[in-house]
């Protein structure tokens, strides 16, 4: 198997966890759910970030597909919050959400091309 599969495989590895990992998070209770920086729309645009950064290797979330899905997600588990202890749905929340999987689709991308770049100088 070459270096390119292997870090694509990884790449998609991570991204599945990451959406797996936000989703547990935003059904958490309130007072369940540990936070990481004094603003949640930070948290979101990291999260978010990390999942489309990785995720956007995946065959079928190529280009925006990654963004529709994570933005509609978020819209679903803010939605969701409306039901649990402690939670409540934001707007702001979505758009943190939704920017930071633009931002990390962006990143992704980049990586891919100046990863694809330095293997094929490498590789000469």
């Amino acid at each position: 198997m070459d270096l390119e599969r292997i870090g694509r495989r990884l790449f998609q590895m991570a991204g599945v966890i990451s959406f797996v990992v936000i989703a547990v998070l935003s059904v958490l209770p309130g007072a369940d759910r540990p936070h990481v920086f004094s603003s949640g729309n930070v948290e979101h645009v990291l999260a978010y970030a990390g999942a489309a950064f990785f995720a956007s290797s995946l065959p079928t979330l190529r280009g925006w597909r990654v963004v529709l899905l994570l933005s509609a997600a978020s819209l679903l588990f803010e939605g969701i919050q409306i039901l649990i202890p402690g939670r409540g749905p934001g707007l702001d929340n979505w758009i943190a959400s939704t920017l930071g999987a633009i931002v990390g689709l962006a990143l992704g991308r980049a990586f891919v091309t100046v990863a694809r770049t330095t293997l094929a100088i490498v590789s000469r």
